[in-house]
């Protein structure tokens, strides 16, 4: 498959791809692509990206504010936006990151915990650790090596990126899971491609 290097082709090319996919999923390969064409792999890239990370995470927040009064996932995109700022030292942020990563593993193989509102939780605050990831050491992708067809499936999920969580979450779970909604699968990548994109590309100077 022929991979667009401009940015308005990959997009339209990924709206075509998430409204032909049975489930509406939105391809890891084309969101490496969007990654790719938005920023080579320097500092204003890197910022790009992590733009883009934060912005799907903040979209999904409200689920979060349904169920849970602390301010965790906030305050993890906080730190994530500090860190892409340059107020924060790197070295606190990755500690943070590993005191909040543990405490979520901890929480969330509790059997009471299994029930979907809470995994639809988890996948928020897994959004928001994968944007602050993002922050601190850029998204997982080879510019040279760019394949459309790349699921999410193809890759260990502790490696995914916070548009994935995100997703997820807004959609009642992954597309393997039989509780997931396309609908609203297409509604967040939809979001993603025709607004957070754009922002993100244009965040940065």
């Amino acid at each position: 498959m022929l991979i667009a290097t401009n940015l308005d082709k990959i997009t339209e090319q990924a709206k075509n791809a998430i409204r032909n996919h049975p489930q509406h999923d939105l391809n890891l390969g084309y969101r490496q692509a969007i990654w790719a064409a938005i920023g080579s792999q320097d500092e204003s890239g890197h910022a790009r990206r992590t733009a883009l990370a934060i912005l799907a995470s903040r979209y999904v927040l409200p689920i979060w504010g349904n169920f849970r009064q602390d301010d965790t996932p906030n305050h993890v995109l906080t730190v994530a936006e500090e860190v892409l700022n340059k107020t924060l030292d790197v070295q606190q942020a990755r500690s943070y990151k590993d005191e909040i990563w543990t405490r979520l593993e901890n929480t969330a193989s509790v059997a009471e915990h299994q029930d979907l509102e809470y995994q639809k939780l988890i996948n928020v605050e897994l959004a928001a650790i994968a944007a602050l990831n993002s922050a601190l050491y850029d998204e997982e992708f080879d510019p040279n090596n760019l394949n459309y067809d790349l699921t999410d499936a193809d890759v260990d999920t502790y490696e995914s990126d916070s548009s994935f969580w995100a997703a997820s979450a807004y959609a009642d779970g992954p597309i393997w899971e039989p509780t997931s909604s396309a609908s609203k699968r297409l509604e967040f990548w939809e979001w993603w491609l025709t607004k957070a994109v754009s922002q993100a590309q244009y965040s940065i100077s």
